[in-house]
């Protein structure tokens, strides 16, 4: 449909941002002319107590003003990308946050020349100034590896060409790289890409997957010295930007900012790999019911069980997912509700409208979602995912200053996956066929295997690579292609047969260039998973806990929010009790497919 098709109820409601593009392109004009106040405030911003605490509230204040004229401008932008209103607001938002950015970018640096001694001068001075003292206390941190203003200026300068292998990465695999041809099912010629490739792996016709596979590793085979160079690249700058800010490693400079030592990271992975006998029973199982008599690595995506083909209509959606919801209490409920009738979510797909789902908005928004929701099974799920996100951000919001109403990437996905668990149980509770609830299972255990020991692999390899190039060895693609099979090794066991093609699979892994981020993933479902454990067996202060959690905000590095709810990423408990949700999962899969379970 087109956009102006769509009944409004079923549209996200902006005007509660701003009423009109005219009265958008008014604050854009006040926000612009406030810009000009911030090299005054540089000059006396360490003159006094009061001095800083102006420049500070300035700071957030036309922040937030800033957003929210992005936000705007986005939200526009991304329920029809073809309206050029939209694409002309969205430009001046991005040229306003580049020149926010700009005029603030002093704040750090002049900071940290005032001595810490002054700075608790400053606190005791100033009460008001007390409201961002986490905030400064935060900022200190960075102190040891901060730079001379024209030494940072410098970095700032390079910044696009730090990034270079990783858009030669992209531009490489998005439009250069090809894969040839394959016959799909049905003996017809098509060709391969890396969108339809999993489509293939998921065929029944095993001849499918194999030819896919390996149709599709020959090519990265082909290349495998160009990315052994981009990668190696990408290593080599993320090394030197660790030393010019001494840093002990890219490792240690990485995790930093969400206050997540090396060794913490160490234990992440030791947990996951420590506890692969279960991830081997999922491949038994698979071999099993799949009826192969050997598993090769290609036959690994293909499902256990066809999806049930239920059709849901949005008002069905969103009831089963606000009873399911029931389990965090009636507050949450109704908030839930409320913000379904005052038009949070964008739902269907219009012509132009942006593909997939998010959650979004600023500080002083609703929290937005939008979907593209067709009916199916996915499509309720993704609803829960980013309702647990949207409540988040409402909570966050709700119970903290501008300063703090945010939450790092590090918990993210950890209310998202709560909802989508709690969804998934509330399903196998309710649902009235095996079918049903064999396809819920396979989609827990899917997740847990992808999300959890996909992703700890994927982290292993990255810190193997930095290490070895940190130790002075050449990252050639016959050293990177050794190293992923040996991992792959450990991670399948022998319940898999590693066809000689996966050791050029980290060629296809975009994350590789983000810097030791896959491991958040994992983060997102183990924590999930004790969190949802302690609140569906009604462990006294688990409700309260969550919740708590929920609101914190940036008032605690992410580390120490987790513990707020019950999550300890320093110890065993939290790894032990995922994995064993995982266990779980697949003993009842095997009990229900058996027929035990009736």
């Amino acid at each position: 449909m087109l956009r102006n098709e769509i009944a409004v109820q079923d549209t996200w409601d902006l005007s509660r941002i701003f009423k009109s593009s005219g009265d958008w392109e008014q604050q854009f004009r006040s926000v612009s002319e406030k810009l000009e106040i911030f090299p005054n405030l540089e000059q006396n911003m360490l003159r006094s107590a009061e001095d800083l605490f102006q420049t500070i509230t300035k700071i957030f204040e036309i922040g937030e003003q800033v957003n929210r004229l992005y936000t705007y401008a986005s939200l526009k932008y991304c329920e029809d990308t073809t309206n050029q209103d939209a694409k002309r607001l969205l430009g001046k938002a991005q040229n306003l946050v580049t020149a926010y950015s700009g005029a603030t970018a002093f704040f750090d640096t002049t900071l940290l020349e005032l001595q810490p001694e002054r700075l608790e001068t400053f606190l005791k001075e100033h009460k008001d100034l007390q409201e961002y003292e986490i905030l400064l206390r935060d900022l200190y941190r960075y102190q040891p590896h901060t730079l001379s203003k024209s030494e940072e200026k410098m970095l700032a300068l390079f910044q696009k060409e730090r990034e270079t292998a990783s858009d030669v990465y992209q531009t490489f695999t998005d439009s250069d790289l090809k894969f040839g041809n394959i016959l799909d099912e049905d003996g017809n010629s098509v060709e391969l890409t890396d969108t339809n490739y999993m489509l293939y792996l998921q065929s029944g016709n095993r001849e499918v997957r194999k030819s896919a596979f390996r149709t599709l590793y020959a090519s990265y085979q082909q290349y495998q010295n160009t990315f052994a160079a981009l990668y190696a690249g990408q290593i080599e700058t993320e090394k030197t930007l660790a030393e010019a800010r001494k840093f002990d490693s890219a490792l240690a400079m990485s995790l930093f900012a969400d206050s997540v030592t090396p060794e913490i990271y160490q234990n992440i992975i030791e947990n996951i790999s420590g506890h692969l006998d279960v991830l081997f029973q999922y491949y038994q199982l698979k071999k099993k019911v799949l009826k192969l008599e050997e598993l090769h690595i290609y036959d690994i995506y293909l499902p256990l069980m066809t999806e049930v083909s239920r059709k849901y209509s949005y008002e069905e959606a969103v009831q089963q997912i606000l009873s399911a919801m029931e389990i965090f209490g009636e507050d949450y409920v109704e908030i839930l509700r409320k913000g379904y009738a005052d038009r949070w979510v964008d739902v269907y797909p219009n012509q132009g409208k942006t593909g997939g789902a998010f959650s979004g908005g600023c500080a002083t928004t609703d929290p937005y979602i939008l979907l593209n929701f067709q009916g199916l099974e996915e499509d309720v799920s993704t609803l829960a995912h980013e309702s647990g996100h949207s409540m988040h951000s409402y909570f966050t919001r709700t119970n903290n200053p501008i300063q703090y109403a945010d939450y790092r990437i590090f918990v993210a996905e950890v209310p998202s996956t709560v909802n989508e668990l709690i969804l998934a149980y509330y399903k196998l509770e309710h649902s009235q066929s095996k079918e049903e609830k064999l396809s819920v299972l396979n989609h827990l255990m899917e997740l847990y295997k992808g999300t959890i020991y996909r992703q700890i692999m994927f982290a292993e390899f990255e810190k193997i690579t930095h290490e070895l190039a940190e130790q002075g060895e050449i990252l050639t693609a016959d050293l990177l292609n050794q190293k992923y099979y040996a991992l792959n090794q450990k991670y399948f066991g022998d319940e898999v047969i590693l066809d000689p093609e996966i050791a050029f699979e980290w060629m296809r892994i975009p994350h590789m260039y983000y810097n030791f981020y896959v491991y958040k993933y994992a983060i997102g479902l183990t924590a999930a998973s004790h969190i949802v454990k302690r609140i569906r067996n009604h462990e006294p202060g688990a409700l309260d806990d969550y919740f708590a959690f929920l609101k914190t905000g940036t008032t605690k590095n992410p580390v120490e929010s987790l513990k707020i709810a019950g999550v300890d990423m320093t110890g065993t408990d939290v790894f032990d009790s995922a994995i064993t949700m995982f266990g779980e999962v697949i003993r009842e899969f095997e009990k229900i497919y058996s027929g035990e379970a009736e």
